[in-house]
């Protein structure tokens, strides 16, 4: 067994420690709801987390996904776990660094959280870093700024619509004991297909399929979906495959190391000797954006070129991709879902010409565009990979209700030019703040010169008002400006979900 191999065989042993969404996004639990939790009162607040680990609705990367044993056993290994079929419930919870604090924890002076992370990601020097735009003030953040709520603890809620009854009580925003304050924030399923669709697919509320291209994490069993993929892709589909570490601390990375594990004073002396307390944990850079749609679709239609909406994205509604394949394009076919990521940019459109190259699904994966060779490009796109776990925030739906008044995916939901769907809770999970969710943000979606151009901003995230966006053509392409402004950022910051034997401590 070679050194990779016993260290990704450490990663699957940590299956049952390591939180359960790293391994799923769980679109079968088509509601949800996000808790910003603030800390009063810490007793309080500790009583709480303990009743809801007692719960059972804190579950582990065992129960949603297989482990990928090797060919070659060493010794007697025991058999994988069936990832369960009936998890009806499903709570992540992470905390900022002012919740630790406000829980008692205190960071190890030799092994101390990155500095994002301690300063916050609604502050106002890491807002400045990403280019936010600091008009409106955001409604909350991870440090207390400018009238915003200050949020400690963050929780991600899923749950079926067939689990009988009310979800769980205790992650009722209106039955939180008292100590802790909350601003709470529903989904709306209308925006996730049936779990019984051939093809299960999200959408977003400018009415385009998301969570397309996600990374595969090597040494975990594949999803249905990813097999469909691979087949579908064949070599192409390795392009996707992520070394553990750059989702989960203390496992290997992209650079054959593991990642930085943070440690806290007070941490087991024993549990230290195998990565310290942040160790199978991860962090959640989480953004609240709100999408302009009527924006959005008044600009696109009056302008004269045609699908222009399409080629700002850079993909066909509702769940087509580019660039050409197969003789489809941007501009004049679809995709079946399953095919969407066999193709690379460099090989098949280094032009831009089907797929823009300023375009928003090609800042977001540069895939192979980012270097001369083909392969030197996938490597450099690997080391700033996401793995994105958010959903579609509502207004103006009752789903997160329950009995007569909750919502049960209404058609109308994703209906006109005020959806009830008003934007993205953006949850992305990564290892290094800096070197993935900030340089992403900084270099490709807010950089100015990326994919060669000039002065251009991501078209749907941008904030400079005076941005344009280029349509490469033959012979000559257009230049769009100044684009509106489609999205905002109300709230966001940067927290940390610990594994499950962090949370127990």
């Amino acid at each position: 067994m070679t050194k990779k191999d016993e260290q990704l065989e450490s990663f699957r042993q940590g299956f049952d420690d390591i939180p359960a969404i790293v391994g799923t996004g769980l679109p079968q639990l088509r509601r949800a709801r996000y808790l910003l939790i603030r800390i009063d009162d810490a007793a309080a607040a500790r009583s709480w987390l303990r009743e809801l680990l007692a719960s059972d609705v804190v579950h582990s990367l065992a129960r949603v996904r297989a482990k990928n044993l090797p060919k070659k056993k060493i010794g007697r290994a025991p058999s994988p776990p069936k990832p369960s079929r009936d998890v009806t419930q499903l709570a992540t919870v992470a905390f900022s660094h002012a919740g630790l604090l406000a829980l008692g924890v205190r960071e190890d002076a030799r092994f101390p959280f990155p500095t994002p992370f301690r300063a916050g990601g609604a502050s106002t020097l890491r807002r400045t870093l990403l280019g936010d735009a600091q008009d409106p003030a955001w409604q909350w953040g991870d440090v207390e700024a400018g009238g915003a709520l200050p949020v400690h603890i963050f929780v991600a809620h899923y749950w079926s619509e067939q689990i009988g009854g009310e979800p769980l009580a205790l992650l009722d925003p209106a039955r939180l004991p008292a100590g802790l304050g909350v601003l709470s924030m529903n989904s709306c399923p209308s925006y996730i297909a049936s779990p019984d669709s051939p093809e299960p697919a999200v959408f977003e509320p400018f009415g385009f399929r998301d969570g397309i291209g996600q990374p595969v994490i090597e040494g975990m069993g594949l999803s249905s979906a990813e097999k469909r993929s691979k087949e579908a892709s064949g070599k192409l589909f390795d392009d996707r495959l992520i070394q553990p570490g750059e989702f989960v601390l203390g496992q290997l990375n992209e650079y054959g190391e593991r990642s930085y594990c943070p440690n806290v004073e007070g941490w087991p002396r024993e549990a230290s000797a195998v990565g310290g307390f942040g160790r199978n944990g991860t962090y959640l850079a989480v953004r609240q954006i709100e999408q302009h749609v009527a924006v959005f679709n008044r600009f696109t239609a009056q302008h004269e070129r045609p699908l222009l909406g399409d080629a700002m994205v850079g993909r066909r509604k509702p769940d087509a991709a580019c660039p050409a394949h197969a003789g489809y394009s941007v501009l004049n076919g679809a995709l079946p879902p399953s095919e969407i990521d066999a193709f690379r940019y460099l090989t098949l459109d280094a032009n831009g010409l089907e797929c823009p190259r300023g375009a928003h699904a090609r800042r977001a994966n540069p895939r192979d565009a980012l270097a001369l060779e083909v392969n030197d490009g996938i490597v450099s796109s690997k080391l700033h990979r996401l793995l994105r776990r958010g959903r579609v925030y509502a207004e103006g739906c009752s789903q997160g209700a329950a009995g007569e008044h909750a919502c049960a995916g209404h058609p109308a939901g994703r209906e006109g030019d005020t959806p009830c769907g008003r934007g993205l809770m953006f949850v992305a999970l990564n290892t290094d703040l800096e070197r993935q969710f900030e340089f992403v943000q900084k270099s490709w979606i807010a950089g100015s010169r990326f994919g060669d151009l000039a002065d251009e901003q991501d078209p749907l995230l941008g904030t400079d008002p005076d941005r344009a966006f280029t349509v490469q053509g033959c012979p000559v392409g257009e230049r769009i400006g100044p684009l509106p402004r489609f999205t905002t950022v109300r709230g966001g910051g940067y927290f940390f979900a610990p594994s499950l034997t962090a949370l127990g401590w």
